[in-house]
């Protein structure tokens, strides 16, 4: 087929990344587990190996009760309660529960939960604690071992053959697309200018692939002088001088509480709503459809535009399908049974877009 002049839409979700070789954040949350109990056990003697062992036999029954209140919500709710839990949704109940007096709720509570007073009385600070070190493990956990794991993302370059453009937008805050697309010599903008700063006026330019990253990146850093900088794609002029023990990576936590009004959050949320509106075929890549305003986005296009084609690919597509009423039934929604790296390497997933701009050349009642 021609290449059509319209760009389209990749959300990647963390099945992206599993050929990667990387964890989901399901995976994530029993490493995080099984961490604490590891460091708890500990046999190493002297004054820091004990309260390394303290902080950690703290932190571990401090996972043990959001594991379990998150489960116990899920009952209430009537889901599965033994579910396997996501690394969000753990790293979001601590947050919750660090800024439980700014609930609006807060006034109408007689007390929380006992258990709680007992986890702070000893350490006040556990809750800060307990996220600064789901922060560094994430550092550690998140890092491709072999750059050559994440190379069949580049395939995601592969689009433009068939359209004027291509925008991903993932939710990982992992750099395997980053890395991919660099390795494979294929140029790409994500919103910050060279130097590392952040300026959204890069995502007006025309470049054939754009990057954004809805959730954050591991290389993302909010510094009190230049603001939110990039360490590494593009490296920042100063990132030496910004990386420290104590350096958070900018995140958000959550599932579903992710839009936020803070930058660059908001204007990538922005971005990936326009583009969906406008584009021919948005390809949901490994997304498992659990956050809520992500899903909100993907129903306002299939709403609103009506040229828009979902291809969603991963090896439980089809069952993901019909269980949301949003994508059931909806004819221009189809869907390829397949792994992420299996779908690009073996180009299904290009193919099945090509079908989809073919169609779409065809209903157009005038064209060129």
């Amino acid at each position: 087929m021609t290449a059509t002049s319209e760009r389209v839409v990749i959300l990647a979700g963390a099945g992206l990344s599993v050929g990667a070789k990387l964890p989901t954040s399901m995976e994530l949350a029993s490493k995080l587990k099984s961490t604490l109990q590891g460091l708890s056990r500990g046999d190493r003697v002297g004054p820091t190996a004990e309260k390394t062992r303290q902080q950690a036999t703290t932190g571990l029954a401090l996972f043990n009760f959001l594991d379990g209140g998150i489960r116990f919500q899920e009952g209430v709710l009537d889901r599965d309660p033994d579910a396997p839990i996501n690394i969000e949704q753990i790293a979001v109940a601590a947050e919750q529960l660090i800024a439980r007096q700014l609930n609006p709720l807060a006034p109408y509570i007689s007390g929380w939960h006992q258990r709680i007073n007992e986890l702070l009385a000893p350490e006040p600070e556990i809750l800060k604690s307990f996220l600064d070190f789901i922060y560094a493990q994430l550092n550690s956990w998140l890092t491709l071992t072999n750059s050559k794991d994440a190379y069949y993302m580049a395939r995601l370059a592969d689009l433009c053959d068939v359209a004027s453009g291509v925008d991903i937008f993932t939710l990982n805050y992992d750099l395997g697309v980053e890395t991919a697309l660099t390795t494979a010599k294929k140029t790409f903008c994500n919103g910050f200018q060279d130097g590392g700063t952040w300026n959204p006026a890069q995502l007006e330019k025309q470049e054939r692939i754009r990057l954004l990253k809805l959730h954050g990146s591991l290389d993302w850093v909010e510094d009190e002088i230049y603001g939110i900088c990039s360490l590494e794609f593009p490296r920042h002029e100063n990132a030496e001088n910004m990386i420290g023990e104590e350096t958070r990576p900018a995140l958000i936590f959550g599932t579903a509480n992710k839009l936020s009004p803070r930058e660059p959050f908001l204007t990538l949320a922005y971005y990936f709503s326009k583009s969906v509106l406008r584009s021919p075929v948005l390809a949901v890549i490994g997304y498992s459809f659990g956050d809520e305003y992500v899903n909100q986005i993907i129903e306002q296009g299939i709403r609103r535009n009506p040229k828009l084609r979902v291809v969603v690919v991963s090896p439980n597509a089809s069952k993901s399908i019909e269980k949301l009423s949003f994508l059931r039934g909806y004819p221009r929604v189809t869907h390829i049974d397949e792994k992420a790296e299996v779908a690009l390497n073996t180009g299904s997933l290009l193919a099945r877009i090509g079908e989809n701009l073919d169609d779409i050349e065809e209903e157009e009642p005038f064209h060129a």
